[in-house]
């Protein structure tokens, strides 16, 4: 007994360690975000994310040698987290608990807010900076795929899904990002409303085919 007892304590020892490494991870990563936030991708310090996780700088550069490495984890971070989410709602409206109209708030809260202006930063950066450019590139892929094959399933379950479907999608966020941009200069809220019921309008008409007979064809 005494020897099971101490061959199963190593395996729960490294279990233990793998457990504070993911917790000091998730500290730094969501630091991270919310210095973003708050003070911009040109003022990221990497002291100012160790204060707020309450690490040290060493355990800081354990898991993330660069800076470009620890921005690189906290976004794709901040993206997994918003598909599971945006997924969820997509879930909700497929299975009618609620509306069309309801998801295209939630997608507008989204990309007005904390999500935009992340990736607002980010993408900045990028644009003169190649390194960090390549590093983000494939995680933002995948979250663009992610909602290519979300919003697809959304279609189907609609019987309307075709090669339109990831146009109608792009046209929706390509808005919301337009939208979202706009906000840093022009606080209007009424005026984003405005925009947003008639874009509703337009794609019930996409999705639900009023009056059009069905999905209407849209160059791929």
């Amino acid at each position: 007994m005494t020897q099971q007892t101490g061959a199963a304590m190593p395996a729960r020892a490294r279990r233990t360690q793998e457990m504070r490494s993911a917790e000091m991870r998730d500290k730094l990563l969501y630091a991270t975000l919310d210095v973003l936030m708050e003070a911009g991708y040109g003022r990221l310090a990497t002291q100012a994310v160790c204060e707020r996780a309450g690490v040290s700088r060493g355990a800081l550069l354990h898991h993330y040698p660069t800076r470009a490495d620890l921005l690189a984890a906290a976004i794709e971070r901040l993206l997994d987290d918003e598909i599971v989410e945006i997924r969820g709602m997509a879930a909700s409206v497929r299975s009618g608990a609620i509306g069309l109209d309801a998801f295209v708030d939630d997608l507008w809260r989204r990309f007005s807010g904390r999500l935009f202006y992340i990736t607002l930063e980010h993408i900045t950066a990028a644009r003169t900076d190649p390194d960090l450019r390549d590093v983000l590139l494939p995680i933002v892929k995948r979250f663009h795929v992610a909602l290519d094959q979300m919003w697809t399933e959304f279609f189907a379950a609609r019987g309307t899904a075709d090669r339109a479907t990831t146009t109608v999608l792009n046209l929706t966020l390509c808005l919301l990002r337009g939208m979202g941009a706009q906000t840093v200069l022009k606080p209007d809220p009424d005026y984003y409303q405005e925009l947003l019921r008639a874009w509703k309008t337009i794609l019930a008409t996409l999705v639900e085919g009023r009056g059009t007979g069905g999905m209407p064809h849209l160059p791929a």
